[in-house]
């Protein structure tokens, strides 16, 4: 965990139509390079967060809009300024992802030392340069919410 991070911690979305307030330390970061994140997101990579849900306290969720990448896994984001925020794998109970960028003043979300890596890296595109010592997978990482489509596609080799 980051000493200097005091919780709670705010975000929220660009236009202040949803917002939140983090009570405890996300688990885990990943940056993750798979196609789907790449084309979701318009990015090299996806950064999020897993954090337990109950640590984590929405405000003007009627504003949210979702979307399904997958049967299982829901993305929430901004209906007015379309800013991704929440994603939720519908197996998972206690943990949720969320996006850390989205924080205020750009403040460390607390996750422990050792507990950031790059995911999917296997598959990121081709101009892509991951810089920095941060652990890299191929695939998931072990730390990561996967459904089970997912395992069976890297059993596969997808």
């Amino acid at each position: 965990e980051d000493d200097m991070t005091k919780f709670p911690v705010e975000g929220g979305c660009h236009c202040r139509s949803v917002r939140y307030a983090q009570f405890a330390p996300a688990c885990s970061v990943q940056y993750c390079h798979c196609a789907r994140c790449r084309k979701l997101y318009g990015q090299l990579h996806a950064c999020g967060g897993v954090i337990k849900r109950a640590d984590l306290k929405i405000t003007g969720a009627e504003n949210l809009s979702t979307y399904r990448t997958s049967p299982s896994f829901e993305n929430h984001f901004c209906k007015r300024c379309g800013c991704h925020l929440f994603a939720y794998e519908d197996s998972e109970p206690v943990l949720m992802y969320y996006f850390p960028a989205t924080l205020d003043g750009g403040v460390h979300p607390g996750h422990p030392a050792g507990k950031e890596c790059h995911i999917y890296v296997g598959s990121k595109a081709e101009w892509d340069i991951i810089a920095g010592n941060l652990p890299q997978y191929d695939k998931a990482s072990p730390d990561e919410i996967v459904t089970a489509i997912q395992r069976r596609d890297d059993v596969a080799g997808h």
